[in-house]
């Protein structure tokens, strides 16, 4: 059996791991409580402990900070900046924050939960030698049997509804294709469109983000388009890392912001999803390290 020291020493050495949490109900504040307790026992073992960082967004439901490993970057915003915005500034605050320089991000939304962070070194070295692609997508998924993840045979025996994705890029309108990654095991090359919650460059994200602040308003698909200028492909990790707490058939339990109305989310203080925009100096956000007096 491998111990934690040998898991260590094979995990990311330059990743920088975020998790943005925005609880004002309870369902989100259940959730948020499962993945800080997840990432609380995983990022320690993976030696990420000192490379981990939260941003809420003015949850009013804040259990989940209690839970944070020693050593942890607690980012508190008095105002509901939204997801794009907590991103930006901890993009533009890195450096403050760790006095160390990092290459990549790890983003993790408050509904997703892990299963290993470990082999986040594996997909580093995929983005040190395939200059090609931005990120490495991480969500549960099987290249072999893609057809259990595809939006359209939802139907079908064994479809995995957590982490149904559209095998098509959605910038291209491309078919997905996966081809092995040369001298990196268990990851492959796509030319599905990147994801926030991945294994992104933070020289790109820095680049992108930039181009998104100077928008008055934009979608995800945005963001695809802007990281594809810089890099045509993703990686895919093959099995994954993550998988989504709640799915569709989820919808009347949890507060979603794919699947709820938009005038309860903003009833609830959250932001809109389907359009963005970033707060390029918000004020009001305390920073704390977490078990240091």
């Amino acid at each position: 059996m491998e111990g934690p020291g040998n898991r260590c020493a094979a995990g990311p050495r330059s990743t920088l791991l975020l998790l943005v949490t925005c609880s004002r109900d309870e369902t989100r504040r259940d959730l948020a409580i499962r993945v800080t307790r997840n990432l609380a026992e995983l990022a320690p073992f993976a030696g990420l402990a000192d490379r981990f960082v939260v941003f809420d967004n003015a949850s009013t439901l804040d259990d989940h900070l209690g839970l944070v490993p020693r050593g942890t970057v607690v980012c508190r915003s008095e105002r509901n900046l939204g997801y794009w915005s907590a991103i930006h500034w901890v993009l533009a605050q890195r450096g403050r924050l760790f006095g160390r320089p990092f290459d990549y991000l790890y983003i993790v939304e408050s509904d997703l939960v892990h299963w290993d962070l470990v082999p986040l070194g594996v997909c580093e070295r995929f983005l040190e030698s395939e200059p090609r692609a931005s990120c490495v997508r991480t969500q549960e998924f099987s290249v072999r049997w893609r057809w259990r993840f595809d939006k359209r045979w939802q139907r079908l025996p064994f479809h995995v509804l957590r982490s149904q994705i559209m095998l098509r890029n959605a910038v291209t309108d491309e078919k997905a294709w996966f081809r092995r990654a040369a001298g990196v095991e268990g990851v492959y090359v796509s030319n599905l469109h990147p994801k926030l919650p991945a294994l992104n460059r933070l020289d790109t994200l820095d680049r992108v983000f930039g181009q998104l602040g100077e928008m008055a308003s934009f979608t995800e698909k945005d963001f695809f388009r802007l990281m594809m200028t810089h890099h045509p492909y993703s990686g895919v990790y093959d099995g994954g890392l993550f998988c989504s707490a709640v799915s569709w058939a989820d919808r009347n339990r949890f507060v979603m912001a794919s699947y709820t109305d938009e005038g309860r989310l903003a009833r609830l203080g959250y932001q809109p999803t389907r359009a963005a925009h970033i707060e390029r100096a918000p004020a009001g956000i305390s920073v704390a390290r977490a078990g240091v007096a």
